[in-house]
């Protein structure tokens, strides 16, 4: 009887292990969906194609997207909480939109009503290892205005350090 279930229990295992970085190029959408699960975001590209986007913000700082071609096969896996991928938002050129289908929804949002802008905060791991937060603002017209790196503001202690 265990050596019956022992393979059972094995491919549960692995099938609970499937990240997007495991997908191999071809895969079928229909395949994708159900080793990774339900993505947190399906989106149409504007080239043709979806995209299944599996985000862990706010609590992760991860968000995956797995692109597909018009027929449905995966053309690649990108890891966009990185230095890399947050160096391609272009002031004065990218929309709220545009960041949205990216890297989908932020970990917070920000209004600043003097300065007449929004932020969004992405929650990453800068230079791969130190946990940073990236800052995309917005202008009422919903075009980036600037970005900014700076520290994780959900892993700031407040220094207290022991107190007798």
């Amino acid at each position: 009887m265990l050596s019956r279930l022992a393979p059972i229990a094995l491919i549960l295992l692995l099938a609970a292990c499937a990240t997007p970085q495991s997908l191999k190029p071809g895969t079928s959408i229909a395949d994708a969906r159900a080793a990774l699960g339900r993505p947190t975001a399906e989106i149409q590209l504007p080239a043709g194609g979806s995209r299944l986007q599996y985000s862990g913000q706010p609590n992760v700082q991860s968000v995956w997207n797995a692109d597909f071609d018009a027929q449905g096969r995966l053309q690649s896996v990108r890891q966009m909480m990185s230095d890399e991928a947050f160096r391609q938002i272009s002031a004065g050129k990218a929309s709220q939109d545009d960041v949205l289908r990216e890297f989908g929804p932020p970990a917070y949002v920000w209004q600043f009503r003097l300065q007449n802008e929004t932020a969004y905060m992405y929650r990453y791991y800068t230079y791969g290892r130190f946990p940073a937060a990236m800052y995309v603002y917005f202008d009422p017209a919903g075009v980036v205005k600037r970005t900014e790196t700076g520290m994780d503001p959900w892993l700031i202690q407040d220094g207290g350090g022991d107190r007798d």
